[in-house]
């Protein structure tokens, strides 16, 4: 078959430039997403021709059948470049003949609805999971899950999660799967002499004391990110429920809020955080802290792992371990912020069975392997054991998670005085007292 213009650019001419992605739902809303458009588009008269060379016995089972793939991948990116090796792959295999186009997360955010409902032909796509928003535009995949046998393979929290977002019915299919809470530098807590990663908050306080004996600085974060450890710990006194309806209802002055504020600002008074977590905006602190080595801990998601490969280099000993435990907590570390990217079918397919196949074959075995090994993240396939080396220390928490929880970034209207708050807290600006002050007054309370 021949291959197409954009699979020659993404695998034959740039293989090995594997460009630092940003996970987008992994990732944050604060990050710029490029939103270049590669087209695979054939010919007319190579797409006649596909139709009828699918006669005779010897017909491959989808010969004749032509799909759009949206992607929110760029051709340039890692896991770009292994959508295009699987399509090819695919192609070959069954006779398909898919029309690639990478949008980036931009044009999948801003363009993929509107094309939809102008009649336009995608037939499934690729992007951030909780396509809740995409309502009767994506099918229903009970049927093709059952009969594929699927499910059996898939974490079956993951499989509840994005259930979830469809009153209980399955409209996308989880793959490149992360973990979020704080991803860690085993080297230099060897150096501080900290033999094992904290379980709970009175482990965490020494480990932090530790490190600064050592000489080195405990924990730094961006401006993007700075929700993340607050949402968690919140998380832990209020339970998954208690912390959506605080930061959707503006709780403000639950008293879940205050210890959750007083807590962190103890980390700030001890001098625990570092001194540029007041000024640093994404990617300062994860990049010119965390990656060269100069901070210990950052909350944040596994996708970060990918995205500073290029300044840690292979030598660099990471470590994970899930928010700990608090004090008059309701959960611990079986409760985690996980999640993925996913794919969905759109109502305008006519091959569906063709569609759910391609899904199928990137999410299982071969590809989703090397997906996982490319971009260093999560496979999606649960026989899939051996995940990238970086992501060893996630995988006993992540098989582990029994609830999941969700983030402080859920009520759009409060989240820039929440970030704002978060970094005078972090700071030592604020004390928690007026933290939960200033939150209240930001919420109109």
């Amino acid at each position: 078959m021949k291959k197409k213009f954009l699979q020659r650019i993404g695998v034959a001419v740039i293989s090995g430039a594997m460009v630092v992605s940003a996970l987008a739902g992994c990732g944050n809303n604060a990050k710029t997403d490029k939103s270049s458009t590669v087209s695979t588009a054939k010919s007319a008269s190579t797409k006649s021709g596909t139709s009828s060379a699918a006669t005779g016995s010897d017909a491959k089972k989808f010969s004749g059948v032509k799909l759009v793939y949206w992607s929110s991948w760029e051709a340039t990116e890692p896991q770009g470049m292994v959508v295009a090796e699987a399509v090819e792959a695919y192609e070959k295999e069954t006779g398909v003949d898919i029309e690639l186009e990478f949008k980036g997360r931009k044009g999948i955010k801003e363009g993929l609805i509107p094309a939809l409902d102008a009649n336009q032909q995608v037939d499934f796509f690729d992007g951030q999971g909780n396509k809740s928003n995409y309502g009767d535009r994506i099918i229903n995949l009970e049927d093709l899950v059952k009969e594929h046998n699927y499910e059996p393979r898939t974490n079956p929290t993951m499989i509840a999660l994005f259930r979830s977002y469809h009153d209980g019915v399955l409209k996308e299919i989880p793959f490149q799967f992360r973990a979020n809470a704080y991803l860690y530098n085993k080297k230099l807590f060897k150096q501080a002499g900290i033999e094992k990663a904290p379980a709970n908050w009175d482990e965490f306080l020494t480990a932090c004391q530790k490190l600064k004996d050592a000489g080195i600085t405990p924990i730094t974060t961006d401006d993007a990110y700075v929700p993340q450890a607050f949402g968690m710990h919140l998380g832990r006194l209020a339970g998954v429920k208690g912390l959506k309806e605080i930061i959707n209802g503006n709780g403000w002055d639950r008293p879940e809020v205050l210890q959750t504020a007083n807590d962190l600002a103890d980390l700030a008074a001890k001098g625990y955080f570092s001194e540029l977590v007041a000024s640093n905006v994404y990617p300062t602190g994860q990049n010119t802290e965390f990656a060269t080595g100069k901070v210990a801990m950052y909350c944040v998601g596994t996708y970060m792992v990918n995205e500073v490969k290029n300044i840690t280099g292979p030598d660099f000993e990471w470590g994970f371990f899930s928010y700990p435990a608090v004090n008059n907590g309701v959960n611990g570390t079986e409760t985690m912020v996980i999640g993925g990217q996913s794919f969905a079918i759109t109502s305008k397919c006519q091959n569906k069975e063709a569609a759910f196949g391609f899904i199928e074959k990137m999410t299982r075995g071969e590809f989703d392997a090397k997906l996982a090994r490319e971009s260093i993240s999560i496979s999606a396939d649960t026989e899939n054991k051996n995940w990238p080396e970086q992501l060893a220390d996630v995988k006993p928490y992540f098989d582990n998670c029994k609830e999941i929880m969700g983030n402080a970034e859920s009520n759009p209207e409060i989240t820039p005085a929440l970030k704002e708050n978060l970094i005078k807290l972090y700071s030592g600006k604020i004390t928690g007292a007026e933290f939960v002050e200033n939150m209240k007054k930001a919420a109109g309370k």
